[in-house]
């Protein structure tokens, strides 16, 4: 009786590494696409916020209205964000968007 037994051989390391890089990649998306998605919404109520009040609303009014506004953003700035080419596109488009956006705060903060 010839009793044959197959040993499945383990994954090549280039299959292995590429596996890795997909996950990686995926993970990376994920968390510009919940945290990053998350910072720069934020970023983007606040300066809002700052424009609706210098254009005559309320400050309480504005803060409100930005805030109700940001729940759309968060939803498109997500949506923008796992429609990118890579997740280095991804983190590259939201650090340019922050910094810009800090910039325009600190311009636009009133003086206390």
């Amino acid at each position: 009786m010839n009793h044959s037994v197959t040993l499945r051989s383990s994954p090549s390391t280039g299959a292995a590494a590429a596996a890795r890089n997909r996950r990686m990649a995926v993970a990376a998306r994920v968390l510009a696409g919940t945290l990053g998605a998350y910072g720069l919404t934020a970023q983007i109520t606040v300066v809002l916020s700052f424009i609706l009040a210098r254009t005559g609303m309320e400050r309480a009014e504005a803060v409100v209205a930005a805030t109700l506004a940001s729940f759309a953003m968060f939803a498109a700035i997500s949506m923008a964000i796992f429609h990118a080419r890579s997740a280095g596109w991804s983190w590259l488009w939201l650090t340019i968007s922050t910094v810009s956006l800090c910039l325009l705060q600190w311009s636009l903060s009133p003086l206390s």
